[in-house]
């Protein structure tokens, strides 16, 4: 599994320690399930983590009009078109 996102960086006496830690990122939309390939990243990095994402939003393709939807409040409802939303992730890369 891949992960992406925004990790925030605070220095300490011993060395690094997170300060958040998200998911967001737009380009890959990685969803909350991709936490362990975080984790493993900074425990490889020595960096001091917390035990899941500080902000973990949930992201959906719509499968009418294809755009990228940030889920809001659990409405898996498309911004865009207004079509229902996948339960599941749905955001892998299309085939090239």
């Amino acid at each position: 599994m891949l992960g992406a996102g925004e990790v925030t960086l605070r220095r300490t006496g011993g060395g690094w320690r997170e300060a958040e830690v998200s998911n967001q990122s737009t380009g890959y939309c990685p969803d909350p399930d991709s936490w362990p390939a975080v984790a493993a990243a900074l425990d490889r990095a020595g960096v001091v983590r917390p035990e899941g994402f500080t902000h973990a939003p949930v992201f959906r393709r719509c499968e009418r009009c294809r755009e990228n939807n940030v889920v809001r409040e659990g409405v898996f409802v498309c911004v865009f078109c207004d079509a229902d939303l996948p339960a599941a992730w749905n955001l892998r890369p299309s085939p090239s």
